[in-house]
C-alpha cells in the first residue's frame, strides 16, 4: 500500500473510532437521563427554575409515584391513544384489509409526489430527474407527516429510506458520469 492509501484508511478508520465512541457515550447518558426517577428529577428542575422542565411528559389522569423513572413516564405518555379520532381511524383502518390499505398507502405517497412534481416542473424548470428526486423525497416528508391507512411508522420510514436511495444512486450516477467525460 502507498503512503496515500493507508493514510486515507488510517483516517477513516479513526473517524469511524470517534464516531463510535460519540454514539456509545450519546447512548450511555441517555439510558441514565431515562432511569432517573420521575418525580425528584422534576421537583428538582422546578426548584432550580430551569427553562426547561418534565410537566411535559405527565399523561393526564395518570398518577405518578416516586418509583416510576423518565423512562416509564414517556412510555405511558406516548402508548396510549390520544384521542378519539385516532381510536376511531385506528379501528376503521383495521377493518378495511391490508392489501387495500397498502395499496391506498402507496396511491397516497404517489399522489404526494405527483403534486411535487407538477410543482417543481412547472414553476421551476427542473429537469425531469431532479424533479423527480426531489419529488421523492418531499413526498415522503409530507407523507411521514400526514395522516394514511396504516398505523405505525414502518411505511412512513420505507418511503423516506426510498427516497434517500433514489437520491443517493442519482448522486452516484451523476458523478460516474462526469468522471467518465473528465477521462474521454
Amino acid at each position: 500500500m502507498s503512503m496515500a492509501v493507508r493514510t486515507k484508511v488510517l483516517s477513516a478508520l479513526g473517524s469511524l473510532f470517534f464516531l463510535t465512541l460519540v454514539g456509545a457515550a450519546v447512548y450511555c447518558s441517555g439510558q441514565k437521563i431515562l432511569s432517573l426517577p420521575f418525580r425528584a428529577t422534576n421537583d428538582h428542575l422546578h426548584q432550580r427554575g430551569a427553562p426547561v422542565t418534565l410537566d411535559f411528559l405527565i399523561p393526564g389522569g395518570t398518577y405518578i409515584d416516586e418509583k416510576m423513572t423518565i423512562e416509564d413516564v414517556a412510555r405511558i405518555r406516548f402508548a396510549a391513544p390520544k384521542d378519539r379520532v385516532e381510536v376511531f381511524v385506528r379501528r376503521l383502518s383495521e377493518s378495511v384489509p391490508v392489501k387495500y390499505r397498502l395499496l391506498g398507502t402507496g396511491i397516497l405517497y404517489l399522489f404526494y409526489v405527483f403534486l411535487f412534481l407538477a410543482f417543481f416542473r412547472v414553476f421551476t424548470w427542473a429537469r425531469y430527474t431532479t424533479a423527480l428526486s426531489l419529488s421523492f423525497l418531499l413526498g415522503a416528508v409530507v407523507y411521514y407527516f400526514m395522516p394514511d391507512m396504516i398505523m405505525g411508522r414502518w411505511d412512513d420510514a420505507f418511503f423516506l429510506v426510498w427516497s434517500l436511495a433514489f437520491l443517493g444512486t442519482l448522486g452516484w450516477y451523476r458523478r460516474r458520469r462526469r468522471a467518465r467525460a473528465a477521462a474521454a
